[in-house]
């Protein structure tokens, strides 16, 4: 009976240990992403106006203060800011995943460990940021853009561009949690860790996908649900449990498929 309560305490300290580290790294990021996600946040109730609905919905309301409090500075303080967040997004992104997985792996990680990997990969990080920014930015525009034309052959094209630039982006997020734990686990060239983190987003698809459902339910019923929850839990633990989820997914299929042999090349 006392090893069961020392075993369930030393678990509840765990735990807390764990969301501890996960607040203060969460903290970071969002002060770090908050311009990008300020301007996502207004392009995407502009694109749903413009192409969709006819009139101005907020899409996600739980992030309309943040957005209001820096789209109200003059535009180019916000540019600036936007400009070097888009560029410390990708960085930043990395360290968060080598937190997280260092978290899922029991080992002891300092606050200090988020800065020191998105250094280490700063060059692929920031060419992660920009291709995920760029990326989304132009298939959110041919998603939400106008599908009519006079032409019926042009009205078919383009319902066929939007529909493929949906699963575009479906795979973006799908490939996105490979990618980052491929760069922090092991060191491959750019394009052979997009290459492999698009293989391993094919392998486990069903994997894949159930974890963008259950991410997409919980950030929808926390942003738009419960906009005050999401007020609070957007700078303090949301960005973190998301990067946990994902590597708690994702990192034994990198260790099974990328890891593992890699360990077994050397070993010969």
């Amino acid at each position: 009976m006392n090893l069961k309560q020392i075993s369930l305490s030393e678990q509840m300290r765990r735990i807390g240990w764990v969301f501890h580290r996960l607040a203060f790294v969460n903290v970071i990021c969002f002060l770090v992403f908050l311009p990008v996600f300020a301007w996502f946040y207004l392009v995407l109730n502009t694109y749903i106006h413009a192409g969709l609905l006819g009139g101005m919905v907020s899409v996600l309301p739980g992030l309309s203060f943040f957005a209001a409090l820096l789209l109200g500075l003059p535009s180019v303080v916000f540019y600036v800011l936007f400009g070097v967040s888009a560029i410390l997004i990708g960085p930043f992104l990395l360290g968060l995943h080598t937190v997280t997985g260092a978290l899922l792996r029991g080992r002891h990680v300092w606050i200090s460990d988020l800065f020191i990997q998105a250094l280490k990969n700063a060059k692929q990080g920031v060419l992660l940021g920009l291709f995920c920014v760029i990326g989304m930015h132009l298939l959110l525009w041919n998603i939400f853009g106008g599908i009519y034309s006079a032409v019926p052959w042009i009205s078919v094209m383009l319902m066929v561009s939007r529909w493929v630039s949906i699963g575009l982006l479906v795979f973006l997020f799908l490939a996105f949690p490979y990618f980052c734990q491929i760069t922090v686990s092991i060191s491959q060239p750019f394009h052979t860790v997009v290459k492999n983190a698009g293989i391993l987003a094919r392998v486990r698809l069903g994997r894949g996908l159930l974890l963008l459902f259950g991410m997409g339910v919980f950030w929808w019923g926390m942003l738009s649900l419960f906009p005050l929850l999401g007020l609070i839990g957007l700078p303090l633990v949301s960005i973190g449990l998301t990067a946990l989820a994902q590597t708690a997914v994702c990192l034994p299929v990198v260790e099974q498929y990328v890891l593992n042999p890699a360990r077994e090349r050397l070993d010969r």
